[in-house]
């Protein structure tokens, strides 16, 4: 604020009088502002047509927890002053962009909000959550997550290492790239520059800036929040090797438009790229080489002398040193699929030096030759380790591993040490006499049943699945606790009469009747972490008594704390108390997932109630408890 580039200013709010809160900009819904999209849009952006977004802009704003029409209240906050910053961050971006090699989109995206004109940016929220504010004015708001977050790229630092100005205060000696989705780029580009830039102090600025457009699944986008696709605990149950996704992702990175991720494709360049290509062409050549002495060279790579010499060899020589130039200059200007692609080409024309060679005949027709061949083809093995190393680490360990190399001091392709000039002779990468590992298989096939078993398994949304998954296991749990159970009668039934000798007594299911169960709809007054344990919310609800109660619900994992607050839920209100984590939940609260329709928007707690009625039958078959 000492440098002017901070102001404070009032503005208008949307607030939610059934919440009784200003809301976070994503938890307000309404329609795009922008005529030419008008699509369903959340109060920080339009993932339609990517515009940024200020929640009082949204036509027919809704409160997302209450469904009701919040309204504009003034609030005051501190902006960060863009438009006094202008000039030093157009000279930024000028000279950056080009120097930078920045990719085409995020030009884009940042000219046009420069054409658009800069306007103060409000960088402080009404919100409980979040990094509060360091003034005493401002002690009950916090920073708005992209002001702050981007700051944490130099905190993070700073608590790894107390050297961390030797990172970010040293832009002669340090190049910062990042790379992101187009979605975040204005925040890299425009804010966080003009938040160091506005500091006066001398700081490593981003240099270079890889964006991509967005990956979509099968028919639909891809969305975290809405639980669209494949993601990272998805790829982990299918038992497919990082190493595959990595390449597939990669492979099909939507560098300059679109792209799609189908099942289908994964499959084809798994079974064609991976399998076929480059496991095979590497299998080939250390599985020969293994071979014991008269079939092959005992694990031992033979010795090559003249192999310049050799017309075939010759040739694959000087392709290998034509793709590696591509390569260097794809990766230097952060074409990572180009780089990708040009490793792979590599593989490829191994494969047809092998096939053309014909090396099982000149094992015995012309011995030279073929341990030119042999020789040539392991340091190619070689070669596609070190390449193909930042898109496949682990694959790339294994190779070295084969070929009895340490990664550590073996996965190198230094400018310095002339190991790149060894691209025109790839025979020289290995010496001859080394000996080399065992060979093992790198890749398996991924056949047609496991792709329709992925297709169907994740047809839904992630939302969907792990919720089913909860909510079985969390109906089960109930439906086990309500046999053992009996319902309270607040306190005014009297004790049963002992039965007569050799009588059996009811169980449980026999004593639960719909007439039993007292259900009512309560309303959440306040929501808050569970002290002592992270799946649990302990709420205060309004059930219409004298004061609320207190309700224990394993609700984390499913709705965010923010959207508990002044939510209705049904209650089962006459269930005895039962201390959950060393706190007594005075009631439980219920729910079911709808069928075909994500949790938790259509849900209200964490029971799956329709589940639990196929589990304990004497319960009743609620069609609907939300």
């Amino acid at each position: 604020m000492e440098n002017n580039w901070l102001t404070e200013n009032t503005m208008q709010q949307l607030y939610c009088d059934t919440c009784q809160k200003f809301l976070a900009d994503r938890l307000v819904e309404g329609t795009c502002p922008n005529k030419v999209c008008n699509a369903s849009a959340r109060g920080d952006q339009c993932e339609t047509c990517s515009t940024l977004l200020n929640p009082t802009e949204l036509i027919d704003p809704k409160c997302k927890v209450c469904k009701n029409t919040p309204r504009i209240r003034d609030t005051d906050h501190l902006f960060l002053e863009l438009p006094l910053l202008r000039d030093k961050l157009v000279n930024y971006i000028n000279e950056t962009s080009v120097a930078g090699l920045w990719s085409q989109n995020a030009i884009q995206a940042t000219n046009a909000w420069l054409k658009e004109g800069l306007k103060p940016r409000c960088i402080t929220r009404d919100l409980k959550w979040g990094v509060p504010v360091p003034h005493e004015k401002y002690k009950d708001k916090v920073f708005y997550v992209w002001f702050d977050a981007p700051i944490g790229y130099v905190s993070i630092t700073a608590s790894y290492t107390p050297e961390w100005e030797k990172w970010w205060k040293n832009p002669d000696n340090v190049e910062l790239f990042q790379f992101m989705g187009k979605d975040n780029v204005p925040f890299h580009t425009i804010m966080f520059p003009s938040t160091l830039l506005g500091t006066g102090e001398k700081w490593t600025m981003m240099k270079t800036i890889s964006v991509t457009e967005y990956l979509n699944y099968e028919a639909g986008k891809f969305s975290k929040s809405k639980g669209i696709g494949v993601f990272g605990n998805d790829a982990k149950d299918t038992n497919i090797p990082p190493e595959v996704w990595r390449y597939y992702l990669l492979m099909n990175r939507p560098e300059a438009s679109d792209t799609l991720f189908t099942w289908a494709d994964l499959q084809a360049k798994l079974n064609s790229e991976l399998l076929n290509n480059l496991g095979n062409f590497i299998n080939r050549v250390l599985s020969f080489v293994a071979k014991p002495a008269g079939a092959g060279y005992g694990s031992v790579v033979p010795d090559a002398p003249n192999a310049g010499a050799h017309t075939l060899t010759k040739t694959l020589a000087e392709k290998t040193s034509k793709w590696v130039e591509q390569y260097l200059d794809a990766m230097e200007k952060v074409k990572l699929k180009q780089g990708l692609k040009s490793a792979m080409g590599i593989s490829s024309d191994g494969n047809a030096y092998l096939q053309e060679s014909q090396f099982w005949k000149l094992y015995k027709e012309d011995p030279a030759a073929c341990a030119i061949v042999m020789k040539t083809s392991v340091g190619l093995v070689y070669l596609l380790a070190c390449l193909l190393e930042p898109f496949m680490p682990s694959f790339s360990d294994e190779v070295l591993r084969q070929l009895n190399l340490s990664p550590e001091e073996n996965l190198s392709l230094s400018e310095e040490k002339g190991e790149i000039a060894k691209a025109k002779t790839p025979w020289n990468f290995v010496p001859a006499g080394h000996r080399i590992g065992k060979p093992a298989p790198l890749f398996k096939e991924l056949k047609d049943e496991d792709v329709a078993l992925h297709r169907e398994k994740y047809a839904g949304s992630q939302a969907e699945r792990s919720s089913k998954a909860a909510a079985d296991a969390e109906a089960n749990k109930v439906a086990n606790q309500l046999k053992g159970t009996k319902l309270s009668d607040g306190g005014t039934k009297k004790e049963p009469k002992k039965q007569s000798g050799g009588s059996k007594s009811k169980t449980a299911e026999a004593d639960i009747t719909v007439a039993k169960l007292d259900i009512r709809v309560g309303l959440i007054r306040k929501a808050e972490k569970h002290p002592d344990a992270d799946s649990l919310y302990v709420e205060e609800i309004d059930v219409g008594e004298d004061a609320p109660r207190t309700v224990v619900s394993g609700l984390v994992k499913f709705i965010p704390l923010e959207e508990m607050q002044s939510r209705k839920v049904c209650v089962l209100c006459n269930l005895k108390p039962v201390a959950m984590r060393g706190i007594k939940s005075h009631a439980m609260v219920l729910a079911r997932a709808r069928r075909g329709r994500s949790w938790p928007p259509s849900c209200t707690a964490t029971v799956s109630w329709w589940r639990a009625t196929e589990m304990c039958p004497s319960l009743p078959r609620l069609e609907s408890a939300g």
